[in-house]
């Protein structure tokens, strides 16, 4: 016989199906809690309390909840006894108060019949996944506002907190997660084919990352136009500079970047943590000569192989074996990696990620001297 607390257990692992019935307007009800009943009597000391127990957390004792049926049993020992022989929830009234569950359920039949007002196609959508809908109780108004404005203004090219529709500012952004749900449902002509990001999955704007440039070289900034010789310009802006044939240098750390030589017909790029890989989508590189410094251990080779993949010419320069033997004492012990993909390296820029990798090994590029690194760039880069 399972205890009020059991049952109330039980009756809860039921909660998503009878959600579900009452969206597709089923009958749920009488609902028996299977092992509910009275099975043998061992001590029937312990027995009385236990049904004593059950009985005082019953419909019988509160006026809604579970229901006992009783029946009478004759036993040697203890003669005719009335013992429980099932529990069962007759009416959805007595289960949802017994659940304490009325004000969520009456929130997720208005948002039901909210959406089946609204916006139809989304109801086998609510049929099958109840608890989303109460998981986010009370916002299907605004959630179902972006969705049909979407579906009449698909790929909107505005920031979403731009998005005009009766919610606060931030509501897209705090309901992303259901958004990328039901968007596809009810607005199918948003959805473009790079789900990368929300905003570029449905068409929104997003908030660019500024690339980091130095003209490394006077006559190439006058050539093009820049009255600076640093700049720091969005990525889509930089996607339509108009170089080629030049030298491009990128650097992983900025005191380098900052520090770089005079280098005839070179642009430098500050290409640090993420900037590096959105570089591949910058389509004038190609035309470029194209160069990566980057530090001397795993993921500064695993950020050129990435490189690589789009830009195959892409050349590694004081990332070599004798860079590192000739300043090994400014090596330092480096964090464990090695990736599962096949790099894109050369013969001996994978040799020498192994070795880096194995001994756990990173040489910083800005602890190499500057003498020796602008001799290094002048040999590599040559005259433009």
């Amino acid at each position: 016989m399972l205890t009020p607390d059991q049952i109330r257990r039980r009756a809860l692992n039921g909660y998503e199906d009878f959600l579900r019935s009452l969206s597709r307007e089923e009958s749920f009800f009488p609902l028996k809690i299977l092992g509910a009943g009275w099975s043998r009597p061992t001590d029937f000391g312990e027995d009385r309390a236990a049904i004593e127990a059950l009985q005082n957390q019953s419909k019988e004792r509160l006026g809604f909840g579970y229901s006992i049926t009783w029946e009478d049993r004759t036993y040697r020992r203890w003669g005719v006894q009335k013992i429980p022989s099932e529990v069962a929830f007759t009416t959805q009234d007595d289960w949802v108060r017994y659940l304490d569950k009325e004000t969520e359920v009456k929130q997720f039949r208005a948002d039901q019949d909210l959406i089946r007002c609204r916006c139809p196609e989304l109801v086998p959508w609510s049929q099958l996944k109840p608890l989303k809908i109460v998981a986010h109780g009370g916002a299907w108004s605004g959630l179902l506002n972006v969705c049909l404005y979407l579906r009449k203004h698909p790929r909107p090219d505005c920031y979403m907190r731009e998005l005009p529709v009766v919610a606060d500012t931030k509501f897209v952004e705090r309901h992303l997660g259901i958004l990328a749900e039901l968007l596809p449902i009810a607005a199918p002509a948003t959805v473009g084919a790079d789900d990368s990001r929300f905003e570029t999955r449905f068409g929104f704007r997003t908030k660019q990352p500024l690339v980091r440039i130095r003209f490394l070289d006077s006559d190439l900034t006058r050539q093009y136009g820049f009255a600076l010789p640093e700049l720091a310009v969005p990525l889509d802006e930089f996607r339509r500079f108009p170089f080629s044939g030049c030298n491009v240098l990128v650097v992983e750390n900025e005191m380098t970047f900052l520090t770089l030589p005079t280098l005839k017909n070179t642009l430098a790029i500050f290409g640090a943590g993420d900037a590096a890989a959105r570089l591949t989508t910058v389509g004038w590189l190609a035309l470029c000569r194209l160069f990566y410094w980057g530090d001397l251990d795993g993921h500064g080779f695993e950020t050129l192989s990435h490189l690589r993949r789009s830009f195959p010419g892409i050349r590694s320069v004081l990332m070599d074996a004798s860079c590192f033997a000739e300043h090994r004492i400014f090596a330092v012990p480096g964090s464990a990696t090695r990736t599962l993909d096949k790099l894109n390296l050369t013969g001996d820029e994978q040799a020498h990620y192994d070795y880096l990798v194995e001994k756990q090994q990173l040489l910083e590029q800005e602890r190499i001297p500057n003498t020796y690194s602008e001799t290094r760039l002048v040999q590599a880069l040559g005259d433009g």
